[in-house]
C-alpha cells in the first residue's frame, strides 16, 4: 500500500467513526406514564382523579367538579379492582374507574358527556413514532334497575386540548357477539371505521402507533392475572388521523363517558376499568454538537499530520 492510499485509508476510518456516532440507535422517550396509579407514586385511592387530594403533579383535569350543592360531578375514583388491577395488593398499584360503578349509589355526574384529560409535552418532530398505549376492561350492566349502557372512549388529542387526532370509541348495542361492545375509531368527523367486537369484563391492551399524520393501531387480549399475553393482532395500518395534524400534535389524553340516556341522573350501569395510560415518542437522537465536531476535527488534524509526513519523507 502506497503513502498516499495508506492516507486516504486512515481519514476514511476517522470520519466513518463520526458517522457511525451520527446513526446512532433509536432513543425512547416517556412524555406521559400513569404508573399504574400507583399509591406509591402519589396516587390517594378512593379520590376523583381530578379531585384536590391528588398531587398536582398526578392531578388530572376535567369538566365535572364535584358540586357541593347538588352533590354531582367527580364520579370517576382510583381503586383497587380485585381481579383487574395488575399486580399483589402490596405494589400499590390501582385502577382508575369511570362510569354507572357508583348508580345503585345515586352518585350522579353534573353533565350527560364527562371528560377528563391530562395534556403532556410533546417531543415527536418529522419521522419520529409516538405510540399511544392503554390498558382496560368495560363492565357490561350488573344492575337490571339502571338498564342503559354508556359510551366511553380514548381520545387522543392535542396539547392545548382544542382538537382530536384520533378517538377510540367503546361502545355497546352493535356487538354481534352475546355479552359484548364494539371498540371502533373515529377520525375527525368522520363515522366510526375500524370496528371489532370485545367482550365485556375482558382485559385489553391497545397500542397506536403514529408517525407523521399515519397511525397504526395493535390489539392485545391480555391475562388479568399475570398480564400475559393470550392473543394479539393488527387491527389497522396506515390510516391517516385528522386532517392537518400529525403525531407531533398528541400531547393530551382524554377519557370520556357519553350517557345514552341524555340524563345526567340516568346513567348506566357499565363502568371503565383503565389499568395504565402509556405515551412515548421513539426517534433518533441528534449527537451532541462536541461529539461530530470533534470527529470531523480529528479526522482533519490526522490528514494535516499525514500529509506533514509524506512531505518530509518526499523531500
Amino acid at each position: 500500500m502506497t503513502r498516499k492510499s495508506t492516507f486516504g485509508f486512515l481519514v476514511f476510518a476517522v470520519a466513518f467513526s463520526a458517522v457511525k456516532v451520527l446513526g446512532a440507535p433509536s432513543a425512547t422517550v416517556t412524555n406521559y406514564s400513569a404508573q399504574n396509579f400507583n399509591t406509591n407514586a402519589g396516587y390517594k385511592r378512593s379520590f376523583s382523579i381530578i379531585a384536590t387530594n391528588q398531587p398536582s403533579s398526578l392531578r388530572w383535569q376535567g369538566n365535572d367538579p364535584y358540586d357541593p350543592i347538588s352533590g354531582f360531578g367527580e364520579t370517576d375514583t382510583i381503586l383497587r379492582m380485585v381481579g383487574y388491577t395488575p399486580g399483589a395488593s402490596a405494589v400499590g398499584n390501582s385502577s382508575l374507574v369511570q362510569g354507572g360503578l357508583y348508580a345503585g349509589d345515586a352518585i350522579f355526574p353534573g353533565t350527560t358527556d364527562v371528560k377528563l384529560w391530562k395534556s403532556f409535552t410533546p417531543t415527536a418532530t418529522g419521522a419520529d413514532t409516538v405510540t399511544f398505549t392503554a390498558q382496560w376492561s368495560l363492565i357490561g350492566s350488573l344492575d337490571p334497575s339502571y338498564p342503559d349502557l354508556d359510551t366511553f372512549s380514548f381520545d387522543l388529542r392535542t396539547t392545548a386540548n382544542t382538537a382530536s387526532l384520533l378517538r377510540i370509541d367503546l361502545t355497546p348495542g352493535i356487538a354481534t357477539i352475546p355479552n359484548g361492545y364494539t371498540l371502533q375509531t373515529v377520525v375527525g368527523t368522520n363515522a366510526a371505521v375500524n370496528r371489532i367486537d370485545l367482550g365485556y369484563q375482558g382485559l385489553y391492551q391497545i397500542a397506536v402507533q403514529m408517525t407523521g399524520g399515519l397511525y397504526n393501531i395493535s390489539l392485545a387480549q391480555i391475562n388479568a392475572s399475570n398480564q400475559a399475553v393470550i392473543t394479539n393482532f393488527n387491527l389497522v395500518t396506515g390510516a391517516s388521523l385528522t386532517s392537518g395534524y400529525t403525531a407531533g400534535n398528541f400531547g393530551t389524553i382524554g377519557i370520556d363517558w357519553e350517557l345514552s340516556s341524555g340524563t345526567n341522573t340516568a346513567p348506566g350501569s357499565n363502568y371503565l376499568i383503565v389499568n395504565n395510560l402509556l405515551a412515548t415518542t421513539t426517534g433518533t437522537p441528534i449527537p451532541e454538537a462536541g461529539t461530530w465536531v470533534a470527529g470531523l476535527l480529528l479526522a482533519s488534524l490526522v490528514g494535516l499530520r499525514l500529509r506533514r509526513k509524506v512531505s518530509a519523507q518526499a523531500t
